[in-house]
């Protein structure tokens, strides 16, 4: 029932918004994937995930080192000798462990505000495109479930893909 009234006003506010001025589509995905910033920005960040991803694999292997040369040696070795090791081993792993949940949060902040960043452009260039040309109201049609039909006319996306690489 909330959905059918949610539909209802909303279908009120876009006949009222149609009135007096037009209505625009985007489809934000689109955008992103033919931004060439985007497209930059994206590749950069993924050189920056990559050679976190390798500093960790090469502490994985380092404590991968460790554990077998223990396991080879821990049949010799005196007891207090082998408590030290273990320990060393368990204090490597904990600092790795440590080492990668700082590196994913600090990769997925990075990551968060530059997105965050690039919206803000392509909401920008939107609401720049849509007053220079008289539209009211743009929509963006990828995840929205309100538009069931809207003429090619009032797609807005390749105009706005212009704009943002003329930049």
């Amino acid at each position: 029932m909330k959905k059918f009234l949610v539909f209802l006003l909303s279908i009120g506010c876009i006949s009222v918004f149609s009135q007096s001025g037009k209505i625009g589509y985007v489809d934000v995905k689109k955008i992103f994937d033919n931004y060439e910033k985007a497209k930059k920005v994206q590749e950069l960040f993924l050189k920056d995930v990559d050679a976190e991803q390798k500093n960790m694999d090469k502490l994985q292997e380092e404590i991968k080192k460790l554990q077998e040369d223990y396991e080879k040696k821990k049949d010799i070795m005196k007891p207090e000798e082998r408590t030290k090791k273990e320990n060393e081993i368990k204090t490597k792993i904990q600092e790795f462990q440590k080492k990668w949940t700082a590196t994913k949060q600090k990769l997925d902040e990075k990551g968060n505000a530059l997105e965050e960043q690039l919206f803000n452009e392509v909401k920008s260039a939107i609401a720049e495109y849509a007053k220079k040309n008289g539209y009211v109201i743009v929509i963006n049609s990828f995840d929205s479930k309100l538009i069931l039909y809207g003429e090619e006319s009032c797609d807005l996306t390749n105009e706005i893909i212009k704009l943002l690489n003329k930049k």
